[in-house]
């Protein structure tokens, strides 16, 4: 089991709800617009820190609110524990696990992780190369906490550095050797584990075809090659005000059976691949991470046909708890589940 209570104040449609589980399988049932997403969104906010559905802190907080603030009780082999987060307009963050003040996001994060699986997926493969890097953001910070901090410290400098070239060109060499020391590291580690997912995909693919992950960068493996790159684009960023070395142009390019997936792929390729790559992302945390894995899924089951439905319920089994949203009928394979009625 990975969560017992969970407790929403002020986020998205809610004012104030409790909600108790206590089965390994939870389905949210009830009419579209009564807040079942959100609840899953909120189990999603409170492993990951972010919106699965890309919105801004401000779009979760109930309107006419000026926070919202989650909760919930996690038993682990260690024992129950309790997380908290409030988000407030101005920005302001806190964390607590337990009684205590929790600093730094990469902390908050680990208590638990959660793959999710919602109809935005097929942008993993259909949609533009910012969410290929997303995707693999998400997955490579999860399952190694000092990724997180070193995109942290590479975006921060990034930041920095497009805004120096806009205003004050004095100040845009002195973010250079902080994008040196971190885009190498990062670089390596997509590379990594775009190797590692594709060969996970490739054993759920089975006999319906292979693809290959290219991963696609102008990052040279030495901060020493990188500053010389920077260095010799300089005049070009300068023209443009923007950088135009680095891992924020990267490109994770799908091949399927042969063809660019993206340009060839069908529509039903597209979503079979990106199914796949999060199923992939499930099963490379349960390897690689001790802390409990939750599968959240957004209304996705009408969309899979019967062979693929049986392929995700059987990868997912071995999540520590899963949750899914129903607004109709629910399949026969999770009439057991736990309901709880919205």
């Amino acid at each position: 089991m990975v969560i017992e209570k969970l407790e929403l104040a002020d986020f998205r449609n809610f004012t104030c709800r409790e909600l108790a589980f206590s089965h390994q399988q939870v389905i949210f049932h009830g009419p579209n617009g009564t807040g079942k997403s959100n609840a899953l969104e909120s189990i999603a906010f409170l492993s990951l820190l972010r919106s699965f559905r890309n919105a801004p802190t401000r779009e979760l907080i109930r309107l006419g609110a000026k926070s919202f603030t989650l909760g919930a009780t996690i038993r682990t082999a260690h024992g129950r524990e309790k997380i908290r987060v409030r988000e407030s307009l101005s920005g302001q963050r806190e964390l607590f696990i337990g009684k205590a003040a929790i600093r730094r996001s990469s902390e908050f994060i680990r208590e638990f992780h959660c793959v999710v699986f919602s109809p935005e997926d097929r942008m993993i493969t259909g949609g533009s190369s910012g969410c290929r890097r997303k995707f693999f953001d998400i997955l490579i910070s999860t399952v190694e906490p000092e990724y997180l901090q070193r995109l942290s410290r590479y975006t921060r400098a990034l930041l920095q550095r497009n805004r120096a070239l806009k205003q004050n060109l004095k100040l845009v060499n002195a973010f250079d050797e902080e994008l040196a020391e971190q885009a190498p590291c990062i670089a390596r580690r997509r590379r990594f584990y775009a190797e590692k997912l594709a060969d996970n995909v490739n054993t759920l693919l089975d006999s319906r075809g292979s693809i290959e992950l290219n991963y696609k960068t102008d990052t040279p493996d030495s901060p020493e090659e990188f500053l010389k790159l920077l260095h010799s684009r300089k005049a070009s960023e300068l023209r443009r005000s923007c950088t135009l070395t680095g891992i924020q142009l990267d490109e994770f390019e799908i091949i399927f059976d042969g063809k660019p997936l993206r340009n060839f792929g069908s529509t039903g390729q597209l979503r079979l691949i990106s199914l796949l790559m999060k199923l992939a992302q499930f099963k490379l945390f349960r390897q690689e991470t001790p802390a409990p894995v939750a599968v959240l899924a957004d209304d996705i089951t009408g969309e899979l046909d019967e062979k693929n439905l049986q392929l995700f319920l059987e990868t997912i089994s071995g999540a520590d708890q899963s949750f899914f949203t129903f607004a109709s009928t629910i399949p026969d394979a999770l009439k057991e589940s736990e309901i709880i009625r919205f």
